[in-house]
């Protein structure tokens, strides 16, 4: 507030600087609103849905996952093992009176050896509840509607023909997964369909053997839904395939379990993705299929919040907060900007509480932008009312008490007519008529200017408001338009100044001219009205009233070289801070009382 302004007309009007800054807002909300509608920062989105909505919970003990580790895969040898240790795994499984088998291990290729596709598919059989997986290939991702694979990884034609005693064949489910554009998965796939084939998860076909009935899932046109899930890499505690094919697991463990198998062993295949709940550490696929399973069996769904919805959600609070920011001063501004956005946070909190996921960051983000914007914008607005004022007081008051009035702000500065104790002063030039009519008329304004400004910079000093010339006169006041301590005082002492410092000009006109000028002052103290006066085109901040019309009078009575100031003045002056000469009673123009004076010495 203190930088230097130059004098002179600002260079935009009030209104247009609010026009200017509304217009900003309403552009930086239709920018926010194409970027919430495109969902222009996925990304950090995807980050703030992590942690929003990922919690983990207790592995559920009916789900169990059975792991081809290195541990394994030493103990049985190199993989691909041959089909008899998985069928014989199946059959341990059956036996143990395990309600499900996943097994998420493709067998698109025949076996090695002679019989022993033929004798898994026996044992796919004998299971009755063992589910094998394909896996969809995709040339381009489907934007909308049912994903359709352009190829299908399915079990070789052997296992595809193994029929249980019921005579059904063996179950197929896809495991397939789905990543975002960061790499992480966050949701699941219902179901993908290949030719006039449907496919299910491999979660949902076990889940149905498991309840009888399909899982009530709020997928959306894709066929895809968001993963709660319940814990890391590992979070399932994953038994050693070795250990269950050794017997070294009761077999009492699987009865009425879900029993998914997959691959743990480093090098043998890369089935790992991250996940929402562990982003930086990848997680095995056969766990993302676990924490979907568990997910079924809960019952426990996100759902996007419907797109108009989530839309005047967002509407509603960033049009407050710009309103706020537009026509609230910054402070208070601020404090009503994270009142709203706390409201905004609770009905966030409260839509995830109810399981529905919305897009989160884009209003926070245009409230903090069109806060700092419309902050911005009050800057210049101060910036251009400094230079308002500054134009329009900049000749008329001393740069201290200009510079007291730019940083008290609207509080120091009100324009409006006020009443307020004031001093006024009036000093005129003694013997100008005379020494006017002896020079040239440019020697005349020269010295003029000489005069004025000596009257302007003694005014200055002492921290009075000059108010106007009139021809060889001036007038000034203290005590406005901002408080100030002994301002009769101030006035005085600037008098004093006007008379001793006139002393030179004097003695300089008495040489060149033959004669010189003096300085007849009044000064008056009293209430006044102070304010912006005048016609609509043409104001002046100006003091008026008896207290003015006194002082003026006592400065028409004075003569040259002399100081006359009121009783009123005389009383405002500290103990002993001036010596005075009392004159007497004076009956001035205007008073039916007469004024008591006395002068200055």
């Amino acid at each position: 507030m203190n930088a230097k302004i130059p004098i002179g007309r600002p260079r935009m009007p009030r209104g247009k600087l609010r026009i200017a800054s509304v217009s900003t807002l309403a552009a930086l909300w239709l920018l926010f609103a194409a970027f919430y509608a495109t969902n222009a920062f996925e990304r950090a989105e995807n980050r703030v849905y992590d942690l929003m909505y990922q919690r983990v919970s207790p592995a559920d003990s009916r789900v169990v996952i059975i792991a081809v580790d290195d541990a394994s895969i030493a103990r049985l040898g190199q993989w691909p093992w041959p089909r008899d240790v998985m069928g014989g795994m199946v059959d341990i499984l059956t036996e143990a009176g395990a309600a499900a088998v996943g097994i998420d291990v493709l067998f698109d290729t025949p076996a090695r050896a002679p019989g022993e596709d033929e004798r898994f598919a026996e044992a796919l059989a004998r299971a009755g509840g063992a589910v094998l997986p394909v896996y969809g290939l995709f040339k381009a991702r489907t934007s909308s509607g049912p994903m359709r694979a352009d190829e299908l990884v399915i079990p070789t034609g052997t296992l595809l023909a193994a029929r249980g005693e019921n005579g059904a064949a063996v179950r197929l489910a896809h495991v397939n997964g789905l990543t975002e554009s960061d790499g992480v998965t966050r949701r699941a796939l219902s179901e993908l369909y290949h030719g006039g084939t449907r496919y299910r998860s491999l979660p949902e076909e076990m889940y149905e053997l498991y309840a009888g009935t399909e899982p009530d899932i709020p997928a959306d046109a894709s066929g895809r839904y968001y993963i709660s899930f319940t814990g890391r890499s590992g979070w399932y505690r994953p038994l050693s395939f070795a250990d269950v094919y050794d017997g070294r697991v009761p077999p009492r463990y699987f009865k009425d379990k879900l029993v998914l198998i997959g691959l743990y062993a480093q090098g043998i295949a890369r089935d790992w993705q991250f996940t929402a709940i562990d982003g930086d550490r990848p997680t095995y696929g056969v766990e993302i299929q676990a924490n979907i399973l568990q997910q079924l069996l809960e019952g426990r769904f996100l759902r996007d919040l419907p797109r108009w919805t989530g839309f005047a959600i967002f509407s509603v609070f960033t049009l407050v907060s710009a309103v706020l920011s537009a026509w609230k001063e910054p402070r208070s501004g601020l404090g009503l900007l994270v009142l709203s956005l706390l409201v905004y946070a609770c009905a966030i909190y409260m839509t995830a509480r109810e399981g529905y996921v919305t897009r989160v960051i884009y209003a926070p983000a245009f409230c903090a932008l069109a806060y700092f914007a419309a902050l911005i914008w009050h800057y210049a607005q101060t910036r251009f009312d400094e230079a308002r004022v500054r134009s329009t007081f900049g000749k008329y008051m001393a740069p201290d008490v200009l510079r007291k009035i730019l940083n008290e702000g609207e509080d120091g500065l009100k324009l409006c007519g006020q009443r307020r104790a004031v001093t006024v002063l009036f000093v005129d030039i003694r013997g100008f008529t005379p020494l006017s009519e002896a020079v040239s008329p440019e020697e005349i304004v020269q010295i003029l200017n000489e005069y004025l400004d000596l009257v302007a910079s003694c005014i200055h000093r002492h921290g009075g408001t000059l108010d106007k010339f009139i021809g060889d006169a001036a007038m000034a006041f203290w005590g406005a338009p901002y408080d100030m301590p002994d301002h009769t005082l101030a006035a005085v002492r600037a008098a004093l100044a006007m008379r001793d410092e006139s002393a030179v000009l004097e003695r300089k006109l008495t040489l060149k001219y033959g004669r010189g000028v003096k300085f007849g002052i009044g000064v008056n103290a009293g209430d006044a009205v102070i304010g912006n006066i005048g016609a609509s085109f043409r104001m002046d901040y100006t003091a008026i009233g008896d207290a003015v019309n006194t002082a003026a009078r006592l400065e028409s009575n004075a003569k040259p070289g002399q100081i006359l100031i009121s009783r009123a003045a005389a009383d405002s002056l500290p103990d002993n801070s001036v010596k005075l000469n009392f004159i007497g009673a004076l009956k001035v123009k205007g008073k039916a009382e007469e004024v008591s004076v006395y002068e200055v010495i």
